[in-house]
């Protein structure tokens, strides 16, 4: 009876001890050091409800006027640092990338069933063999590859449209969806209603919600996830296990009904190729790692350009002055009797700029995915501790007035110098996030987002829907809340501009002039 009090009270000391030794060496490294500003925590719950759950992007700028660039918050005992500035997050994510580049797997992506994804994974060897496949075909020498699949669904985007114009946005999500399906696994899709497109949607749907940082407390309280789904406030219990069944769905359904035959020419097929020769566990390990760059890759493909054209039409609405001078270049260079061609880009600036303005002006990730320290460390006097979530205000960096005067408003002329790109204005590249984890599939975003961009001022023309008394409904820049962020639902008016603009949509010519 004695020895099993002894053990037992050793088991309930034993880890009081490692966290005196811990916070000892911390005490001794760091004792002079202060941690960086933030709001003033709870005991216990810290800053938990001082999290912002509605558009949290704009409300830590907001906290920028009181704490500066570093904001520091705790949730439950989680540290959490706010980079709102570009100079902090290439100090922090790139210049020490080594120690900024973890993740934390959150409980809520593991209960979605969302571990599979490289964008949640750990730093590690395993995370490093998932980003080299993916990289294998997706850098920036390997994307002009796809150039004619990206044209083609361009044209077809053209269709839709002109088809049925008020269901522009059903249209993006899958004509995109059908491209990259198309490019990573060699599938030919209906011309509606397929279901790889609908569980993908579910599942990046559940990803935009289950990511956001601070969004569910079961993140921050782990002991969370054994209350039973019944109990009442556990209602995630519900909403995760209907999550994991599309997330598993949307890497294994693609992966079996892809086109293997090398002759596609697909990722699919390519990488299949490439481990044919394995057998037993070196096999299924290097399938599985397959499977999650093509369901990576899929994800990416399915959403996030998918919101930067969204935000574009939205803009057309807005700013039509932009959309007629991008339509009088298209005109000039272009011509009436074909459609634009990724040969036509370097003579399109404005078209670019309009694309570089669309990432910066409503960025689909305000709040880049959250960064994990590895190491206790110091930043401009700070104290850092070690497992800090670090997150890039993306947002915040894309409307810093210094760099962008009136960030609010959509100016793609701010790009620009004497008819050409200007390389002295600060690209908003950073919209991919930045150091290792930069987003892998930024080439091929730049690329389908030009085509789509140049297809549809060349052929149509956007403007205000009305209402019943006749009267142009006005929209506002809304956008909605989540780790992928969208333009509320809005309405407009999508025509051919013209006859020749008509035959080009529907016989979808590239004759040259």
């Amino acid at each position: 009876m004695l020895i099993d009090i002894i053990v037992a009270l050793s088991l309930a000391i034993l880890p009081l001890l490692l966290w005196l030794k811990y916070a000892k060496t911390s005490v001794n490294e760091y004792r002079n050091l202060p941690l960086p500003p933030g709001p003033k925590p709870l005991p216990f719950i810290g800053n938990a409800l001082d999290l912002p759950s509605v558009l949290p992007w704009r409300v830590y700028t907001q906290w920028a006027n009181n704490y500066g660039d570093l904001i520091f918050v705790r949730a439950f005992g989680t540290p959490m640092l706010i980079l709102n500035t570009l100079d902090c997050a290439i100090d922090l994510l790139e210049k020490r990338s080594s120690t900024y580049s973890d993740r934390l797997e959150t409980e809520m992506v593991a209960l979605m069933g969302w571990s599979w994804n490289p964008v949640t994974m750990g730093y590690s060897q395993w995370w490093r063999r998932h980003r080299r496949g993916f990289h294998q075909y997706f850098n920036q020498a390997a994307v002009p590859a796809y150039e004619s699949k990206i044209h083609k669904s361009a044209q077809q985007m053209l269709k839709r449209l002109y088809e049925e114009p008020k269901k522009f946005a059903d249209h993006i999500r899958y004509q995109f969806g059908a491209n990259i399906l198309s490019v990573v696994y060699g599938i030919s899709v209906p011309e509606k209603d397929d279901e790889n497109i609908a569980v993908a949607e579910d599942a990046m749907q559940a990803l935009a919600e289950g990511f956001n940082p601070g969004a569910f407390w079961v993140d921050f309280l782990p002991i969370l996830k054994h209350v039973p789904a019944w109990v009442p406030g556990a209602g995630f219990q519900k909403k995760a296990a209907q999550w994991k069944l599309s997330t598993t769905a949307m890497k294994e359904m693609s992966w079996k009904n892809a086109a293997k035959s090398i002759l596609d020419q697909s990722i699919a097929a390519r990488l299949s190729e490439r481990i044919a020769h394995l057998e037993g566990p070196a096999l299924a390990e290097e399938e599985d790692i397959a499977k999650n760059v093509c369901g990576v890759a899929y994800a990416g493909g399915i959403d996030t350009t998918v919101s930067t054209l969204h935000s574009f039409f939205l803009a057309m609405l807005i700013y039509p002055e932009v959309q007629k001078r991008a339509q009088e270049q298209l005109a000039n260079v272009v011509g009436p009797n074909r459609l634009p061609e990724f040969s036509d880009q370097v003579s399109l600036p404005y078209i670019e700029a309009i694309c570089k303005e669309c990432m910066r002006w409503q960025p689909v990730v305000p709040l880049n995915v959250p960064h994990r320290s590895t190491v206790d460390d110091e930043y401009r006097g700070y104290y850092i501790p070690k497992g800090t979530l670090v997150i890039q205000n993306t947002w915040a960096i894309l409307h810093d007035p210094k760099e962008y005067p009136d960030p609010e408003e959509f100016k793609p002329e701010r790009f620009l110098k004497d008819g050409e790109l200007n390389p002295e204005i600060r690209d908003p590249e950073v919209a991919f996030g930045a150091g290792r984890r930069i987003c892998p599939g930024r080439y091929f975003s730049d690329m389908t987002l030009f085509m789509n961009v140049a297809c549809i001022l060349h052929t149509f023309d956007i403007t205000p829907a009305l209402d019943a008394q006749g009267k142009p409904i006005e929209v506002e820049p809304k956008m909605q809340t989540g780790i992928l962020s969208h333009p509320y639902p809005f309405e407009c008016t999508i025509k051919p501009r013209s006859f020749p603009a008509e035959t080009l949509i529907l016989h979808q010519g590239t004759g040259k002039n």
